[in-house]
Order: C-alpha cells, then sequence, then structure tokens
C-alpha cells in the first residue's frame, strides 16, 4: 500500500492484510495529529468549511454528485450549514461544551486542592462504520474524529452516495502540511466480507458503528478491543398537543417527513395526537390535513421517483391498512408520494414506507410514556407541536418516555452540532480522560510531600507530555 496522503480515495483493499496496513498508516498520523495546537487545527477546519461555502465551485460539485438521490433544497441548505458549523467561532465554544473546556486535550487542569489533574487524550484510530441514509454521515463523523485528535477510518454503506469520498479528497485541497488528510482515510467493502469487519474489531482503538440492527450486531463490545459506540435504528416520533395552530404545524412537520424521505433517525414515523375529548375529530382533521400538506411540501421537496420495489411497498402498506379496518388511508389520487395512516392503537410494529406516517390518537399527554412503552429502546428523537403554555408538560412526558431530544416542528434535522445525540455529547465519548493524583486525600502515605516541579511541569501551557 502506498503512503496514506496519495491513497485512492475511497480504498478498496483486497484482503485483510491489506485493511490492516491502512490501519498502521494511521497510527503515525494519530500521534501528529494528537500534538496539533488547537489553533492549528480550527484554522484548517475554518478554512476547509469555506470549500462549501454556496457559489464555490466544491458545493456546485456537491449538488451536482447527489441530483436525483436527496432533494436540491435538502442538499443546499446542508451544505451551507456544514460551511458554518466548520467555522472557528463556532467550533471552540462546541467543544467547551461537549469536552467541558475547549483545552481539555491540550492542557492538564487542577482540582480544588491543587493536587489533582485531569486532562483529555484521542483514543488513537478511530473507525467510523456508515450508513447510507444521510449523505452528511460520513462528513460529520470525520469531523468528530479530527475535533478530538483522532486519526479515522470511514468503511462506507454500500448505499453511499459519493459525498464522504468528495468530502476527504478535498481536504488535501486546503492542508498543505498534510497533517489532516494523513489522519483519515475512506475505505469500501462488502459488510458480509466478515473477515474485513475482524480486522476492525481487532484493531480499531475505537469503533463508531452506525446503521440497522445487522451493523450494530457486527460489533459487539465484547468482541472489539476498542471503545464501541453504537447508533443503531430509530424510531422518529411526532406528538401533536390540542389547541396547537394547525395551519402552522402541519406544513412543519411534513417538512420533516419529507426532508430525508424518512431515513434519518429524526424522521417522524410515528405521529401521536392528542384528542381529549375521545371524539377523534382532532386526529381525523390532523391525518386529512397533513396529507394535503405532504402534498404542497413538494413544492420545496420535489418527490424522488420510486422503484418497482418501492411503489409494491406502498401498495402493500395501503393494502395492509385497509384489510380488516386496520387504519383509514389518507393519500394523494393516482399517487404513491405519500401515506398517511389513520389507526386506534400503536401497532406491535410501525409500518415502513415512503413518506409513511401513522397517526395515532393518545388521550391525554400524560399517558405517552406507557404508550411509548415497547419501543422505548428505540426512541430517540421526538418532533414536537404544541402551544407554549404546553411545551414543559409535553417535555416532561417525552422524557419520561424514553427521548433524549425534543425538537420542534420543522426542524428535526436542522442541527449537526450543539445537541447531545442519543444522550451523550458524541465528542466527549471520543476522549479518553486520564487523572493524575499527587496527594491530597486523608490516606496519604504519613511524610508525604507533593513534589513542587511535577506540579509546575504539569501546568496548563506547559510542556504536554505527550
Amino acid at each position: 500500500m502506498t503512503e496514506q496522503s496519495t491513497s485512492p480515495i475511497p480504498f478498496r483493499p483486497e484482503n485483510p492484510a491489506g485493511l490492516r496496513e491502512c490501519l498502521a498508516a494511521l497510527r503515525p498520523a494519530s500521534r501528529e495529529l494528537a500534538g496539533l495546537p488547537l489553533p492549528e487545527l480550527l484554522g484548517g477546519l475554518e478554512q476547509f468549511g469555506r470549500l462549501w461555502q454556496p457559489g464555490s465551485d466544491h458545493f456546485r460539485q456537491a449538488c451536482s454528485l447527489l441530483e436525483g438521490t436527496f432533494s436540491t433544497r435538502a442538499v443546499e441548505q446542508s451544505l451551507t450549514m456544514l460551511s458554518l458549523s466548520l467555522r472557528g467561532d463556532v467550533l471552540l465554544p462546541e467543544l467547551a461544551r461537549e469536552l467541558g473546556r475547549a483545552d481539555l486535550m491540550d492542557s492538564w487542569q487542577a482540582d480544588e486542592s491543587g493536587t489533582g489533574y485531569s486532562r483529555g487524550f484521542p483514543l488513537g484510530v478511530v473507525a467510523q462504520v456508515l450508513a447510507g441514509n444521510v449523505f452528511l454521515g460520513g462528513a460529520v463523523a470525520i469531523a468528530q474524529a479530527l475535533l478530538t485528535r483522532n486519526a479515522v477510518l470511514v468503511k462506507l454503506s454500500r448505499e453511499d452516495s459519493g459525498f464522504t469520498s468528495l468530502f476527504a479528497n478535498c481536504l488535501r485541497d486546503v492542508d498543505p502540511g498534510g497533517v489532516l488528510a494523513r489522519s483519515i482515510a475512506v475505505c469500501t467493502w462488502n459488510s458480509q466480507q466478515d473477515e474485513f469487519n475482524q480486522v476492525l474489531r481487532e484493531e480499531a482503538d475505537g469503533l463508531v458503528v452506525w446503521g440497522g440492527q445487522a451493523a450494530i450486531d457486527a460489533y459487539p463490545a465484547d468482541r472489539c478491543r476498542g471503545r464501541v459506540i453504537h447508533y443503531g435504528p430509530r424510531l422518529g416520533v411526532g406528538l401533536l398537543c390540542d389547541r396547537v395552530d394547525l395551519e402552522q404545524a402541519l406544513p412543519a412537520l411534513a417538512w420533516d417527513i419529507a426532508l430525508w424521505e424518512q431515513r434519518a433517525c429524526s424522521s417522524p414515523r410515528l405521529l401521536l395526537v392528542e384528542d381529549a375529548d375521545g371524539s377523534g375529530s382532532l386526529p381525523r382533521r390532523v391525518a386529512s390535513e397533513l396529507s394535503r400538506a405532504l402534498a404542497g411540501v413538494r413544492e420545496h421537496l420535489p418527490a424522488r421517483t420510486l422503484s418497482l420495489d418501492e411503489k409494491s411497498e406502498v401498495l402493500s402498506l395501503r393494502e395492509w391498512a385497509s384489510w380488516g379496518d386496520r387504519a383509514r388511508v389518507f393519500a394523494s389520487r393516482r399517487s404513491m408520494d405519500h401515506t398517511v395512516l389513520l389507526g386506534p392503537p400503536v401497532p406491535q410494529e410501525i409500518p415502513l414506507g415512503y413518506r409513511t406516517v401513522l397517526v395515532v390518537p393518545v388521550e391525554r399527554v400524560a399517558k405517552i410514556p406507557d404508550l411509548l412503552a415497547p419501543y422505548r429502546t428505540a426512541l430517540q428523537t421526538a418532533v414536537l407541536a404544541a402551544p407554549a403554555d404546553r411545551w414543559s408538560e409535553a417535555v416532561a412526558a417525552l422524557v419520561a418516555a424514553g427521548m433524549t431530544q425534543v425538537v420542534a416542528a420543522g426542524s428535526a434535522a436542522s442541527r449537526f452540532l450543539g445537541l447531545p445525540h442519543e444522550g451523550e455529547f458524541a465528542l466527549r465519548r471520543l476522549v479518553k480522560l486520564v487523572g493524575v493524583d499527587l496527594g491530597s486525600g486523608r490516606l496519604t502515605c504519613p511524610g508525604h510531600r507533593v513534589d513542587r516541579a511535577v506540579v509546575q511541569r504539569l501546568k496548563p501551557g506547559e510542556s504536554t507530555g505527550r
């Protein structure tokens, strides 16, 4: 294998030995990255972010690459947010928020006694096993690894759009020193070739796995050498409360449903509608008007052409709903652009389909934790449409149900940075905390004295000892 800085992207290892060589090439790069000063790291990422500004050559290239796979509006807005998210004045406070302090990985910090010190260190070489549902997944994975000074091997999904490779290749254009580029490898192989997966299990210092249950099962923590972080399949849920303004709420919910064609973990597939009087009138109205809103959202997010398999799936879903009065179907005539199902209880399995949402009445918000109990381990994001005076009550119920993120309707996928993901800060999980105790507790050896020379060396700004 050639030097990492000139390796093809994506790299297709011919055998497990080739993949091991790729990981081995990342190890010296990881040590180099660990010693990179924070201002230099942030400056490099900010310069890289400028490449994706609207109107730039890279922006146009990405839009052309992704045309037809994702809506133009979603691609353009996502690239704009990516460019903004890589600015230094955004990344610095983000590091402070997620890591506790922005310089956690650059200096030791003393505790209240002045004799205990803590500092963060990178895991080393992290493997990110990607899903292909959202094209920015690879870019986010690479940025998170670099921000925590970890070299990264990215394993592409078979559904990869090509953007991750473009993103990694373009980094070389703004990295004359090559530190960042040498710290990244983008690879691809068939996940069924478990001998390649085994290399990651044996060699990676950290493994971040995104995707369905099969991907999660391929990397169990007890079979992996490094720290394992799973981001598995999730059920997106919406909640619409009584007295909300439907003229604003329903177009916003339609946007969340259509933006990523419900392939993102935040996309609502189940919409709970408060039915306070038990008449069913509000849930029926919501289902009907949501169907019209989904037809209207095509103006901004045109429906893509469905494959024969997808069309068959939609038809089967509608037949399932109609048979035995399982659910009432709301959909555009002679169109498969969307399907809204109005059903009484929450079924054991949520129907899946193209732009499909199941509307279920709920007597009152307090019952939501019990209603969602069967899905608790799969819950993450709740999209909330509620009057201002109901938010506190609704958020409390959703948190009790197991949600780790609550977003306003219309903004289910609006953030790349700033909020926890699945109940944890993503950057913090990629850092190893180390403590040094020079002795101050009651069980310190009699006559023990703190070595002040060591204290001086551990002060912020002194030798890092990497």
